[in-house]
C-alpha cells in the first residue's frame, strides 16, 4: 500500500485538488489588469497574453533563469520563472496545471492529468516561449518524468500505466519520445532492442524510465527495471537500440559535460532513494545526499558542479514541505543539500 509520501512526490498536483488550503505566504505575481481567481487576494498570476508581461517574460527568460511548478495551494502545477542569480525572485504565471513539465529557450512540455474523464488518464501539451499550449496528446497513465534534447528535436515522457510509485510491486512504466517539430509520437521504448555484454538481452518485465539526453540529441541514457534490478542503459534514438554499461542506477541526469550523472540508488539502510554520482568513464561512484533524507527525482543540474531537485522534507501539505533544493554533486563534496526555492517542483535551468 502506498504512503500518503509516496503519493505526494508521485501525483502531487492531483492531491492539491482535493485538499486545497486558502492562504499562504506569497510571492508576488503579474496580472493582466484584472485578479484571477484564487484563494487569497494577495495572490496574482502573470498572464502572458499581455503585452507587457509577455515583454518581462522575454527579459526574464533572455538571462540564465530556473522554471519550476508551484506546490502552493492556491496556484498549484502554475508555471513559475525565477533568474539563477536571484533564485528568491520567483514570479508565476497562468498555464495549465502540470504534474510535469521541462523546458528549453523555444519549447516546453507539460503534462497534465485528465480531471474531467476516466481515460485518457493524462495529456502532453506542447507549450511556446510565453507557455501557451498548442496540440495536446493523450498519455497512457500518470506522468512521472519529462526530458526535451538539447537540440530541441525530441521529448521524452514516463508515465506509470498501473502503480502509483516506484516502490509498488506491480508498477509497469511507458516511455514514449515524441517528435517537436511535428508534436507527434514516434517511438515507445518498449521497441528497442537491448544488448548486455555483447549479447541480445530480453525479459518479459522490461521497464523504461528516466530519460536523459545526450547533446546530439540522438543519443541518450536511461533506466531499465527488470527482475527487480535497475540498470542504466545507452541508447540510440535512430538505430531503436540499447545497451547496458552500468549496475543499480535509476533516474540518470547527465551534466552540462556530459561526463557525470547524478542518479537515485535506493538506500542500503530501510526504504527509499538517495542521490549518488557516477563517473561515466571510470565508473567510479559516490553518494550526494544524506541517506536519512530521501530524494525521490531526476535531478537537473544548475551548473558544472550542482543540481537541483525536488525533496519533501518534511509532513505537511506539499506547499511547506515539498520544495526545490540544492546539492554539491562533485566527488569529495561530502553529503550534502539545502534549499534553493521554496514551495516549487519539477525545475528546469536555462543557462
Amino acid at each position: 500500500m502506498t504512503t500518503p509520501n509516496q503519493r505526494v512526490r508521485i501525483t502531487a498536483f492531483w492531491l492539491f485538488v482535493i485538499a486545497c488550503v486558502a492562504g499562504a505566504i506569497g510571492y508576488v505575481r503579474l496580472r493582466n489588469g484584472s485578479a484571477a481567481s484564487v484563494s487569497s487576494p494577495e495572490l496574482f498570476l502573470f498572464n502572458t497574453m499581455d503585452a507587457g508581461v509577455a515583454a518581462r517574460l522575454a527579459e526574464t527568460r533572455a538571462a540564465p533563469h530556473v522554471l519550476f511548478l508551484s506546490t502552493r495551494a492556491d496556484a498549484p502545477g502554475q508555471i513559475g520563472v525565477a533568474p539563477l542569480a536571484a533564485p528568491g525572485s520567483q514570479t508565476l504565471f497562468q498555464s495549465s496545471m502540470c504534474e510535469r513539465a521541462y523546458f528549453t529557450r523555444a519549447n516546453g512540455v507539460c503534462l497534465v492529468l485528465n480531471r474531467t474523464s476516466m481515460q485518457p488518464r493524462a495529456f502532453i501539451e506542447f507549450l511556446d516561449p510565453k507557455f501557451q499550449a498548442g496540440t495536446r496528446l493523450p498519455l497512457a497513465g500518470l506522468p512521472i518524468r519529462a526530458r526535451i534534447s538539447p537540440d530541441d528535436r525530441y521529448a521524452a515522457v514516463t508515465v506509470f500505466v498501473t502503480g502509483e510509485n516506484y516502490a509498488s510491486e506491480d508498477f509497469t512504466t511507458r516511455t514514449t519520445i515524441f517528435d517537436l517539430t511535428t508534436k507527434s509520437a514516434i517511438v515507445d521504448l518498449e521497441r528497442f532492442t537491448v544488448e548486455r555484454d555483447g549479447k541480445p538481452f530480453r525479459n518479459t518485465d522490461f521497464n523504461f524510465w528516466g530519460v536523459t539526453f545526450r547533446s546530439d540529441g540522438n543519443r541518450f541514457l536511461a533506466t531499465l527495471g527488470t527482475g527487480g534490478r535497475r540498470l542504466l542503459v545507452d541508447g540510440d534514438l535512430q538505430r531503436r537500440t540499447f545497451r547496458v554499461i552500468a549496475e543499480d542506477v535509476e533516474c540518470p541526469s547527465l551534466s552540462p559535460d556530459q561526463h557525470t550523472i547524478v542518479f537515485k540508488r535506493q538506500k542500503t539502510r530501510g526504504n527509499g532513494w538517495q542521490l549518488w554520482g557516477m563517473d561515466l568513464t571510470s565508473g567510479r561512484t559516490w553518494p550526494v545526499t544524506q541517506e536519512g533524507r530521501e530524494v525521490d527525482d531526476q535531478v537537473e543540474w544548475l551548473d558544472e558542479d550542482h543540481v537541483i531537485y525536488g525533496m519533501v522534507a518534511g509532513p505537511g501539505h506539499p506547499e511547506y514541505s515539498l520544495s526545490v533544493w540544492v546539492s554539491d554533486a562533485r566527488s569529495g563534496a561530502g553529503m550534502n543539500q539545502s534549499p534553493f526555492l521554496k514551495s516549487a517542483w519539477s525545475p528546469t535551468v536555462i543557462r
